[in-house]
């Protein structure tokens, strides 16, 4: 007796949703969207207050001086100076830094004959100035021109030279600025920096350089009482 041929097994339309978990896929969506909500809250916070901070710096900085030099002599006031300079340098350091890598990483773009090479120069330029925001801007790069038909090498090219200059612009040249606009030696500038942004986030970008250079004054003054703030 012949044997009959099994028919395949009909799967019904839903079986690759099967183990998909609706609850656990909208707390976790719910929970990733209140972050980055919470995230963009402060970035917005801390770009309102920027603004303010430049736009009255030299006044807000003369009041500064003048409560310090009230309550602590003269002292108080080197140690207010010292982080006024540490602000004003992490300030123009981030932007002058951000602008140099994003036009670098623009000149390899355009050469690499990039989709958009404008646009994404600009990106990587504003981004810069965030951590590892330039990273996305020139990564995306490298995928979009990998994706509209240039080969691995070229792709490979244009992410190795972006992440050439942002290892460099990030870990040599931006404290070296903030250093030396806030008298900080090269490492207590990189460590003011990075622990800046484990401890405090984006702020920290700002309060570490600043907590650094009062430690610092204040140790100096410990050691040499009255002496000026020339030397390292």
């Amino acid at each position: 007796m012949e044997s009959q041929p099994t028919r395949p097994t009909q799967l019904s339309p839903g079986w690759a949703l099967s183990g998909f978990d609706a609850d656990a896929a909208r707390s976790w969506t719910k929970a990733l969207g209140a972050d980055l909500l919470h995230r963009a809250f402060q970035f917005l916070v801390m770009l309102i207050a920027l603004f303010f901070l430049l736009r009255d710096g030299i006044w807000i900085s003369g009041r500064v001086l003048d409560a310090a030099d009230r309550l602590l002599g003269d002292p108080g006031e080197r140690l207010a100076r010292k982080m006024i300079g540490a602000v004003r340098g992490t300030v123009n350091g981030t932007v002058l830094v951000a602008l140099g890598e994003g036009l670098l990483i623009g000149m390899g773009l355009f050469l690499a004959a990039v989709p958009n090479p404008l646009l994404f120069t600009l990106l990587t330029a504003a981004f810069a100035m965030l951590p590892f925001g330039a990273w996305i801007a020139f990564t995306s790069a490298a995928l979009l021109s990998f994706a509209q038909g240039d080969s691995v090498a070229s792709a490979l090219v244009v992410f190795g030279w972006g992440a050439t200059v942002m290892l460099i612009g990030d870990n040599f040249v931006w404290p070296a600025m903030v250093g030396g606009a806030a008298r900080l030696p090269f490492l207590l500038a990189l460590i003011g920096i990075l622990g800046g942004l484990q401890t405090f986030g984006l702020l920290g970008l700002f309060m570490g350089p600043v907590v650094m250079a009062a430690g610092l004054v204040i140790w100096r003054e410990w050691i040499s009482p009255g002496e000026t703030n020339g030397g390292r």
